[in-house]
């Protein structure tokens, strides 16, 4: 039995806060986006990035199916993945609220959440999860 240092590090590989966005922007975006979950550190330790997407008050945390090697450093090469939405609110408290899709009203609904429960989303689902949070925080504003 061997002891493996790592540590965890979170990283915004992407941040749609601001500005307009189109489908074809995020897609555009999200091909040419590195996605790395492991990476050696200098101390001879892995670092176990935790890839996350900021859209406005929401943080969209991926989670990629199987084990992680060199070779996948685009989300395409992952094939199907995870989700996890959180909901920031900096200005009360430090800590994501985790937001459960399948009894959130807001999201239950969408078709995605049945694929994100079955760890198939695709690029092209990921796009509308974008897109659906960010009608979700410009709404914010009229609230």
């Amino acid at each position: 039995m061997s002891l493996v240092k790592a540590k965890q590090e979170a990283r915004a590989i992407l941040d749609f806060s601001k500005g307009k966005i189109s489908k074809n922007s995020i897609k555009e975006s999200l091909r040419k986006t590195e996605v790395v979950e492991v990476c050696s550190h200098e101390d001879g330790g892995y670092v176990m990035i935790d890839n996350y997407i900021k859209v406005g008050m929401y943080k969209i945390h991926l989670t990629m199916n199987g084990i992680p090697t060199p070779d996948k450093t685009r989300l395409k090469d992952y094939g199907c993945f995870r989700v996890a939405i959180y909901e920031t609110n900096s200005k009360v408290s430090k800590l994501d609220k985790h937001i459960n899709e399948k009894h959130d009203k807001r999201f239950k609904d969408q078709y995605w959440v049945k694929l994100n429960c079955q760890g198939k989303l695709r690029i092209k689902n990921l796009v509308d999860v974008i897109i659906f949070t960010n009608r979700l925080d410009k709404l914010r504003m009229f609230l």
